[in-house]
């Protein structure tokens, strides 16, 4: 019976430590998902970009210009197939910094994150992102995305 007590007594204190391995695991498998989805993006390879978004994924905007904020809301395809559109767009890099991930389940992450969005080496806007996504065929997709966009 003692030898019993003992094995449960060390079963339970590795338990947490197993727990944080496996979570740590997947907050990287979250934050390299969202890094690849702005490598796409920021490459115009708008195909990847789009297999990278869950089915029916919203894009927010909170954009301050002049002085002024103002919002814009687009569902993932809207969103995909202006940038599809576009004749001016130009790659960028858009690193992220301060990233603190949540996950719940094994099936539900957010992401938020400081960012620059820099072109040619030169820093043209700032602001926060947040994603949100799921657990979808075995890989993270982006189901939101909401950012604070300033001018830098």
């Amino acid at each position: 019976m003692k030898l019993f007590g003992v094995v449960t007594g060390c079963m339970l204190l590795a338990i947490p430590g197993m727990a944080r391995a496996q979570d740590g695991g997947g907050k990287a498998a979250v934050q390299q998902a969202v890094e690849q989805f702005l490598q796409h993006l920021g490459d115009g390879d708008f195909d990847r970009v789009a297999a990278d978004l869950a089915p029916k994924a919203t894009v927010v905007v909170v954009r301050q210009r002049d002085g002024r904020w103002t919002n814009s809301y687009q569902t993932g395809d809207e969103w995909l197939g202006a940038l599809r559109k576009s004749t001016t767009f130009a790659r960028f890099r858009e690193p992220i910094t301060n990233v603190a991930v949540t996950i719940d389940s094994d099936a539900l992450a957010y992401l938020r994150a400081d960012f620059e969005v820099v072109r040619d080496g030169k820093a043209l806007s700032q602001g926060v992102d947040q994603f949100t996504l799921v657990r979808e065929d075995g890989r993270w997709k982006v189901a939101a995305v909401a950012y604070t966009s300033m001018p830098k």
